[in-house]
């Protein structure tokens, strides 16, 4: 009797421990498709002015609908002039988005590894700055929380802002969910934010250092849920022509070519790097006489490069030059366009097709650059051109960027 006594006691306490005993919970890995959203047809000076102005660069004098030479683009955009843009259609150039759901309510939204903030259309707008666009309500949300005197605001250089409050809600990105997430709430949201009604918001995939909210900055999506992913990284496999998408947690190996080149970022928190010569075709390997450091922004349509760059891929180009009337570099759309190599890191040459240089047609047979000069700043940005060619890395585990193309 004593012999059952024990092996029972024994077999409630093995239960018991079972039932305490804290669940290990798997490392995560998820996907989010990122679809084509909005007219086919693209809008090169729209494009142009929404990447100058978010990146704070200025766009140069409208003047006559005259040309000038491709040498002299960069001295047009580096002249620091001003001048009213000519009125474009509101049309945007085609949009690539994301769904997320926020407090249960599901928006398409921009994933942005060029900022740091999470902002979102909602109720609190007047419908004069909301219409069109897919509006989040956190008073049907039970998960909601107001961040009592925390308030946030974004200005880019065209006057457009967003401005308002800040919350906390449950957000799910591909199943993947943070219970306390920072959602900024515009009470205020102006230009082409307005005018853009293909996305909804920003969702941010850049350090959290650089969000803007106060007095107490919050961290970014991808921050919170680093820590319960398999590996602390996202990648971006946008390909052009078809369904792209971003994969948080691991890095599938099938999706590029070859092996990745890892560089180091920049501390600021952007996910910046060095870029510091390029070639064109087939041809000898240049300086990148300017020098400046390059940011990967998926928010970004355009190829924003320095003067040399610009000079030297053009130059290359038959009939390319800057048009005053389209504020840009535009060749014959027959022309025959070479790959540009260029520098990403400093043990890396990724390769951008010809293919892929041209953004638009503009009229006839004028096509109108998918790159274009940063107007002499500090920084080259590498937009929608590049991640169309290469494969990207994001890893916040070791403050690293890598590099392939894609696989066939």
């Amino acid at each position: 009797m004593y012999c059952i006594w024990a092996l029972l006691i024994c077999a409630l306490f093995l239960l018991d421990q079972a039932s305490t005993a804290p669940t290990k919970l798997q490392p995560r890995r998820f996907k989010v498709e990122r679809i084509r959203h909005g007219p086919a047809t693209r809008n090169p000076q729209r494009a142009l002015s929404k990447s100058y102005a978010k990146w704070g660069m200025t766009l140069p004098t409208v003047q006559s609908a005259s040309s000038t030479k491709v040498e002299d683009v960069a001295s047009n955009a580096a002249s620091g002039e001003t001048g009213e843009v000519s009125s474009v259609p509101t049309q945007d150039d085609a949009e690539y988005l994301s769904p997320i759901s926020i407090g249960g309510q599901t928006l398409m939204m921009d994933f942005d590894t060029g900022s740091s903030d999470l902002w979102v259309f909602n109720t609190n707008l007047p419908s004069s700055e909301s219409s069109g666009h897919t509006v989040y309500d956190p008073t049907k949300s039970s998960t909601f929380q107001l961040l009592k005197g925390q308030t946030y605001s974004i200005s880019y250089g065209d006057g457009s802002k967003t401005a308002g409050v800040v919350g906390t809600d449950t957000v799910n990105i591909g199943g993947a969910s943070v219970t306390s997430q920072a959602v900024e709430l515009p009470t205020t949201v102006s230009g082409s934010f307005v005018t853009d009604a293909s996305s909804n918001g920003l969702v941010g995939l850049a350090m959290s250092n650089l969000n803007t909210v106060q007095p107490t900055q919050q961290k970014t999506f991808f921050d919170n849920i680093s820590g319960s992913l398999a590996q602390p990284v996202f990648t971006a496999n946008l390909k052009h022509g078809t369904t792209g998408f971003y994969e948080f947690g691991t890095i599938d190996a099938t999706m590029f070519a070859g092996n990745l080149a890892y560089t180091p970022i920049d501390d600021g928190g952007f996910w910046q790097f060095p870029s510091n010569s390029f070639s064109v075709g087939n041809g000898p390997v240049q300086q990148n006489t300017q020098g400046n450091p390059a940011i990967a922004d998926t928010g970004t349509s355009l190829l924003l490069v320095d003067d040399s760059v610009m000079e030297g891929y053009y130059s290359q180009v038959t009939g390319a030059h800057h048009d005053d009337a389209q504020q840009g570099v535009i060749f014959p759309c027959d022309a025959a366009l070479p790959d540009l190599n260029i520098a990403m890191g400093a043990n890396y040459m990724g390769t951008l097709p010809g293919s892929g240089m041209i953004f638009a047609q503009v009229g006839g047979n004028t096509c109108y650059g998918a790159m274009q000069s940063n107007a002499g700043q500090n920084i080259q940005i590498f937009g929608d051109v590049m991640f169309k060619a290469q494969f990207v890395v994001f890893n916040i585990g070791d403050k690293s960027i890598g590099f392939a193309p894609h696989a066939d």
